[in-house]
């Protein structure tokens, strides 16, 4: 706000001190004053705000803040906050915000191969614990950062099992004992589950812790919580007084808020947590839902920051100042306002699983003296708590070990590490403010009241009663709001991209650089006109409006590159142009630059003459030069040839000849003009008209003849009188033309081959084109095959008995002659002949 409103609200808001004494209280419709360890007492270190007012009432969504940029150097609070809280500069928390984006996409994508992967932060490395078929998808998000996978731990041969999710484990414990002492059920960076509970190992009720509110669970202490956790691996017990208390009291994107019933009779503060939209675009303020009293709490009254105890040290200080809005939809717990139960049949249905819901609400109607801005406040410069802290660029979830920092109007700017992610519970809004209503077991039907809120704890970020609903975040982009914990011990933050769901199409308002236009050099008509968004993130585009000399100003939305790069198209028109460029994302969008662009006349491109082409010889006579060129233009033919033509829809233009081009050396110029155009260059074709071949007619150009066919002259036609030279496969001779027509006899019929004939006349000097004629003699046919004799296989001899020589026995001489005897051996040699045969051919038949 500027002075001038803010003295003005001021003064209203004295009127109301009186119904200020619930700023010091815990938020609930009795106040009661918080128990405050003076170890944690609040710091002024800082944050960003994004309530503020301007002095300027509108109603609608007001352009962005003109403070630096999420790039230039940050203001020394919140430097020395980060350094002091996390031993880091404020481009390593940049960077470390940078990289939880990037984990929070990993763990997105990884959970889709493999519901029961776990993703966390360690230094600069991502941690992924899944199975090997997300290791892909693990690192195929992760891009460029570093990430280190891991295999899930293999089933031990025993009975103990590995807890799959926080849903499932958070059932199977409330199912057991229900959610009387139960805090909180979260991951932590070693991927062990942590359960923090008020229930003792060996069963039974606990005792009440002064810091944080508790009851005792509804179900029988049986078995024990030691049994209970024996049952898994990764499951280990730590000691809490139950259900977290809400940090009631206070809000702003960093900055405070009261929250009131009509009349003011009851309320108290909180913690703006976004500036942000409703789903129609119109401003709206995304806060705790807790803040709201289940919906009792309907006005949101902005406080006074130079009065917040985040500056005075003093946690019941405070002061009205004007109107933020009315409070709309809400939800602390389930949907309704519903608190945690146990599961009946919730095994295999996750919409049965204890009514895990969130803390949300919104406020509306935004008053129009506020200006809301996409910045969280670092509580250093109170009195404007625009003028110091981050800018917010982004929206996402919360990663175990990502460096995170938070804005509320009680302890201010304090920055710790994401311990855990899961499910943690916080007293309802009838939960009994004394414990011993509930503790050691319950006296009332209230102890029942408790709220399971998915989100995240970090044993190292300090926050407060008031704090509620402040804004947390990583880097520059927005993780969640703190919702409740124990001072001291554990702070825990609601996650944001959860609590957006349940508001009905709610987005954070976030900070957009400036667009610049870079053009500055003349361009053409619909030339590209370029700019860029510095750090722009997904999804932006740029309102590029470019003022008309002839017709209106039009506007253009334009995608911004992954580069940071955008391109619009400049005029159809001639002049000077002033160019007003706004980046936009979402509702959310930048300041608006302004710049000038000069659209000027482009220069027509040379026309073509394709016919006739530079240095071709033609035929006479020539009639008709064409060519190419713009469509619409004129062409104007200079030189040997005067005339003019106009540029057809297809590109083309010609010019006719009505007395031709006879045989001769001839320059043609052309060149093309256009209204609003500068005049093309020249084109230059320079040819020369010459005789027109003579014909051949025989042989014709592809002509095949019979081996026996073959021609014996070679004929044509041309002009009378013409000398013919006909080249025959190199060998030229000559011939006349006489009554139109010539031939050149051969010595003797052309025999098988492949033929090339050439023809070119000559009149006195003139010589024509040259006629070419390629023809060819077929080959002889080859002679028909015949049938070979069939071989007839040899018939074997007679097989000759043999005969004993003679004796000098007194036998009858039976025995062969001599001449038989050769017979015999001659038999014999036919006979191996046919076995030897014989066996070749079954060797081969056989192969």
């Amino acid at each position: 706000m500027q002075a001038s409103t803010r003295a003005f609200i001021k003064r209203g808001g004295a009127a109301c001190a009186a119904a200020a004494v619930l700023l010091g209280g815990s938020f609930t419709v009795a106040t009661a004053a918080p128990s405050i360890d003076p170890t944690t007492a609040p710091t002024s270190a800082s944050v960003t705000s994004e309530a503020t007012s301007s002095a300027t009432p509108t109603s609608a969504p007001s352009a962005t803040s003109s403070t630096p940029s999420s790039t230039a150097p940050l203001p020394d609070g919140l430097a020395k906050a980060v350094k002091d809280d996390l031993n880091l500069s404020v481009e390593e928390f940049n960077a470390q915000g940078q990289l939880a984006a990037t984990a929070a996409q990993v763990q997105t994508e990884v959970v889709k191969a493999d519901p029961n992967a776990q993703v966390s932060i360690a230094g600069d490395t991502i941690k992924v614990q899944a199975s090997p078929a997300a290791a892909a998808a693990a690192k195929a998000a992760a891009g460029s950062a570093k990430v280190a996978v891991t295999s899930v731990k293999a089933a031990p041969l025993s009975t103990k099992v590995d807890a799959a999710n926080v849903d499932a484990l958070f059932a199977d414990y409330v199912a057991e004992f229900g959610a009387g002492k139960l805090q909180s059920i979260m991951v932590n960076s070693n991927d062990e589950f942590v359960i923090r509970t008020g229930v003792p190992a060996t069963g039974g009720p606990a005792n009440g812790g002064t810091a944080m509110k508790s009851r005792s669970f509804s179900a029988t202490a049986a078995p024990s919580v030691s049994d209970f956790a024996a049952k898994y691996n990764n499951v280990k017990i730590e000691a809490a007084s139950g259900p977290a208390a809400a940090y009631a009291n206070d809000v702003t994107n960093g900055q405070g808020y009261a929250a009131f019933d009509n009349p003011r009779t009851t309320g108290g503060a909180c913690s703006i947590g976004w500036n942000g939209f409703n789903k129609a675009g119109a401003p709206a303020v995304i806060t705790a839902g807790h803040c709201t009293g289940d919906g009792a709490l309907t006005d949101a009254v902005l406080t006074d920051p130079e009065q917040e105890p985040a500056v005075t040290g003093d946690l019941t200080s405070g002061g009205l100042m004007g109107p933020l809005g009315t409070f709309g939809a809400s939800q602390f717990g389930g949907v309704g306002n519903t608190p945690a139960t146990a599961p009946t049949g919730w095994q295999g249905d996750k919409n049965k699983l204890n009514n895990i819901g969130t803390d949300v609400a919104v406020i509306n109607n935004i008053d129009a003296n506020v200006n809301p801005l996409a910045k969280v406040t670092d509580w250093k410069t109170p009195a404007n708590p625009k003028a110091s802290g981050p800018q917010v660029t982004g929206v996402s979830d919360a990663v175990r070990g990502a460096a995170i920092c938070k804005s509320g109007r009680t302890t201010g700017w304090t920055c710790g590490t994401v311990t855990e992610l899961g499910v943690f519970t916080v007293g309802g809004t009838t939960y009994p403010e004394e414990e011993a209503a509930c503790n050691p077991v319950p006296t009332v039907e209230a102890c029942n009241d408790i709220r399971a809120v998915r989100g995240f704890g970090s044993t190292s970020l300090a926050a407060n009663r008031g704090d509620s609903g402040g804004a947390i975040m990583a880097g520059n982009l927005a993780v969640g709001m703190i919702s409740a914990g124990t001072p001291g011990i554990i702070s825990y933050g609601v996650s944001l991209t959860d609590a957006l769901k349940h508001t009905g199409g709610y987005t954070v308002k976030i900070f957009l650089e400036t667009p610049k236009v870079t053009t500055t050099a003349p361009v053409y008509r619909e030339g590209a006109v370029t700019g860029t968004v510095a750090g722009a993130p997904a999804g932006t585009t740029v309102l590029v409006t470019i003022d008309g000399v002839t017709a209106d100003a039009v506007t253009t939305e334009v995608a911004v590159g992954a580069d940071g790069k955008w391109i619009a198209k400049a005029p159809n028109e001639i002049g000077t142009f002033s160019v007003t460029a706004k980046a936009k994302n979402g509702f959310s969008t930048s300041e608006t630059t302004e710049a000038s662009i000069e659209v000027i006349k482009e220069t027509l491109a040379a026309p073509a003459i394709t016919t006739p082409a530079n240095n071709a010889s033609v035929a006479a006579p020539v009639t008709t030069i064409s060519g190419t060129g713009k469509a619409g233009a004129n062409v104007e033919l200079t030189g040997d040839v005067t005339d003019t033509a106009v540029v057809g829809n297809d590109g083309k233009w010609s010019v006719t000849i009505k007395t031709g081009l006879e045989v001769g050396d001839y320059t043609v110029t052309a060149k093309q003009t256009l209204t609003n155009w500068n005049d093309s260059k020249t084109t230059t074709s320079k040819f020369s008209v010459v005789l027109a071949a003579p014909a051949i007619t025989s042989p014709s150009n592809g002509q095949e003849f019979a081996f026996d066919q073959g021609p014996a002259e070679i004929s044509g036609t041309n002009i009378d009188g013409a000398t013919l030279t006909v080249t025959l496969n190199g060998k030229a001779q000559t011939a006349t033309v006489v009554d139109g027509t010539w031939n050149v006899a051969l010595d003797s019929k052309l025999t098988t081959g492949k033929y090339t004939v050439t023809a070119v006349q000559t009149v006195g000097d003139d010589k024509s084109l040259t006629t070419t004629s390629a023809f060819s003699v077929l080959a002889a046919p080859l002679p028909e095959p015949t049938t070979p004799p069939v071989t007839q296989e040899p018939t074997p001899a007679p097989t000759v008995a043999p005969t004993r020589a003679p004796t000098d026995n007194n036998l009858a001489n039976t025995g062969a002659s001599s001449s038989l005897l050769v017979l015999g051996g001659a038999g014999g040699l036919l006979l191996l002949a046919g076995a030897v045969f014989l066996l070749i051919r079954r060797r081969n038949t056989t192969i």
